[in-house]
């Protein structure tokens, strides 16, 4: 399958992306790549949210919203063609109902990206001495089913890959899951209609990885299960910078879908 959207990227908008990270660069890029509809999702906490981290909190919706302003720029209007445009956001989710983004918020998005697993920022998002593999299953699963929960997600984005470990400990956990406790959480995602995100780290290559292209048996296993349980996707580049999409394109993903059966994608 062609894949045509991206709806996970990060502007200079966002306080790890590259300080150049242009709207209108990465118009440029994805462009050339064949992307008709590409998604703007820089970080946010909502100031009418309590809780944030120092990190989070300059990154609230007045901060976000000066990308409307660059869209209407001429550097803009020159860079995007006839490509459509959806200005989004990735919030934060710290577990139970605790998302830093009000509902009134939300609705001036077009769609909302929730991480159900930032476990990079320990004392944070997880507690600061969470590191047995079976103690973070078992966060990543509850909090996958909390965002469900929410009803508020357009995808749940990096789905049950444990940042924050070693390289390792993201498959590690996967490994752990399984298939029913897989099915029992897309069954959810299915009844809520929130789309599972294929992320750029869903399709590197592994050493001991699937065919050709050495997919993780592990991801090709977890979204396989997701299609058969009759979830949507979304493609989520979450690229930080557009020079890193101009590196490795798009089609991984067009072959990662393939080998999973993946069709419903959401806009495409």
């Amino acid at each position: 399958m062609k894949i045509t959207s991206d709806i996970h990227t990060h502007t200079y908008l966002s306080s790890c992306a590259a300080r150049d990270s242009w709207p209108w660069d990465f118009m440029k890029v994805c462009g050339e790549l064949g992307i008709k509809t590409l998604g703007f999702s820089d970080h946010l906490w909502d100031k009418a949210v309590p809780g944030s981290s120092k990190w989070y909190a300059p990154q609230d919706v007045d901060h976000v919203f000066q990308l409307k302003e660059q869209l209407a720029s001429q550097q803009c209007q020159e860079a995007v063609g006839d490509m459509k445009i959806l200005f989004g956001c990735e919030t934060e989710f710290l577990g139970g109902k605790h998302v830093a983004l009000s509902r009134e918020a939300a609705k001036l998005f077009d769609f909302v990206l929730i991480p159900p697993d930032h476990f990079h920022m320990k004392g944070f998002t997880v507690p600061a001495d969470l590191n047995e593999p079976k103690d973070i299953k078992e966060l990543m699963i509850r909090r996958f089913m909390e965002v469900m929960e929410l009803d508020m997600a357009t995808a749940v984005v990096h789905p049950f890959h444990a940042m924050g470990w070693t390289p390792e400990m993201p498959r590690l956990i996967q490994s752990m899951i399984t298939d029913n406790e897989y099915i029992e959480c897309f069954t959810a995602a299915k009844q809520t209609n929130c789309a599972i995100e294929i992320n750029t780290c869903a399709v590197k290559p592994v050493e001991d990885g699937v065919g050709d292209d050495s997919f993780s048996p592990e991801y090709v296993r977890m979204m396989t299960l997701a299609r058969e349980t009759g979830c949507v996707f979304s493609i989520g580049s979450d690229s930080h910078n557009p020079k890193s999409i101009a590196a490795f394109k798009y089609d991984r993903f067009e072959r990662f879908t393939e080998l999973c059966g993946i069709e419903s994608i959401l806009y495409q």
